[in-house]
């Protein structure tokens, strides 16, 4: 029973997850002074808070999903019983591709519509790093996974054919 509803929760923690992060990033992008304000009345945690554990639960529930499928995506259908599940390495690789895109995607809106905060801090729980600083991290680290996801691939399917 317990596998039977693992999949689904996790599919169900990586799309909302993403979309309650999305919408703050809307809100950043638009309002960035509203990310101090509670999300709701009914629990008092800060906008800017709310997104980040979206956004973690997000990516965690992405790689897990990856990891323990047949499929390399959460939403793709299953390979066949014998074709090999992506392993743990794979899962890693394409986790850092997609949200290290979406959150270099993020901060380049954010640097178009108030470019003040480019400097700052990225978030309130620690001093450093800048939004700067992270955007040229995360697309530096989408960039590597991509080749060494592409890398791994071209050598589990034989070699150097071009």
């Amino acid at each position: 029973m317990r596998t039977v509803l693992l999949r689904p929760a996790l599919e169900v923690t990586a799309v909302h997850g993403l979309l309650g992060w999305l919408y703050v990033a809307a809100v950043a992008a638009v309002r960035p002074d509203d990310l101090t304000v509670p999300i709701t009345s009914l629990l008092p945690l800060r906008r800017d808070t709310f997104g980040t554990c979206c956004f973690a639960a997000s990516a965690a529930a992405a790689f897990a999903l990856q990891a323990g499928a047949r499929s390399p995506l959460p939403w793709a259908p299953d390979r066949p019983r014998r074709a090999p599940r992506p392993g743990p390495v794979d899962a890693a690789l394409r986790t850092v591709l997609a949200y290290g895109l979406v959150v270099w995607a993020y901060l380049a809106v954010n640097s178009l519509t108030h470019p003040e905060t480019i400097a700052l801090r990225l978030t309130h729980f620690a001093p450093f790093p800048t939004e700067g600083a992270t955007a040229v991290a995360c697309f530096a680290a989408s960039a590597a996974a991509l080749v060494a996801l592409r890398v791994r691939i071209r050598a589990a399917a034989g070699g150097d054919a071009a």
